[in-house]
């Protein structure tokens, strides 16, 4: 029986553009009466708000700091929107989940895995596809500087080379990888085509 409704994940390193795209994606598929929830991690709620503070340099915390207050806001996230929003019918499509704070806080490959297995511990539900916008972290940190904006602590391009290769150490075999060096466009309209094909199991 097809599965109407699931749980889409978009994953990438700073800059390769997966806030806009799974925004994009999110309001194609409505415009093709896909219901469905954008959705974002870190969250607003207090945990979220405190990682906010600690990616702009206000606050200070130690890597283990970081896993457990990423790990007490997705708590969050999955019990106050992403079990709620699927019960109801709709699906989800997300920026960030757990592979993001296993490939960020991550120190080696090794330490990344284990900080998704701690994830996956928690019993936090699996997305269905998982899409990587693939893009180098040199290519990245052009768009960063072009479009602005305050640096965060990830910002160095050696912190984006290691969470580049954690996320590649880490990511389900079935990952999409997109190439996020084409046109935007082209982008949302690939994942839009696998995201319905999914849909219709």
């Amino acid at each position: 029986m097809p599965q109407n409704n699931q749980f889409f994940v978009f994953e990438g390193i700073d800059g390769s553009g997966k806030t806009t795209v799974s925004r994009m994606v999110s309001e194609a598929l409505l415009t093709k009466s896909i219901p469905n929830l954008w959705h974002r991690e870190p969250t607003d709620s207090v945990h979220g708000k405190k990682i906010r503070e600690f990616l702009q340099g206000k606050l200070k915390l130690t890597k283990e700091e970081q896993i457990e207050t990423f790990i007490a806001d997705r708590e969050c996230s999955v019990n106050e929107v992403i079990l709620p929003t699927l019960k109801s019918g709709k699906s989800i499509v997300q920026d960030r989940y757990y592979f993001s704070t296993a490939a960020y806080q991550g120190r080696d490959e090794e330490h990344a895995a284990d900080i998704l297995y701690k994830n996956e511990d928690r019993g936090f539900p699996e997305p269905n596809r998982v899409y990587f916008l693939d893009l180098s972290p040199e290519e990245a940190q052009e768009r960063r500087t072009s479009r602005g904006g305050k640096e965060e602590v990830f910002d160095v391009d050696s912190e984006q080379a290691r969470i580049y290769q954690n996320y590649l150490a880490i990511l389900p075999e079935s990952t999409i990888f997109v190439d996020a060096t084409a046109e935007l466009e082209e982008v949302v309209a690939f994942c839009v085509e696998d995201i319905l094909k999914s849909l219709e199991g």
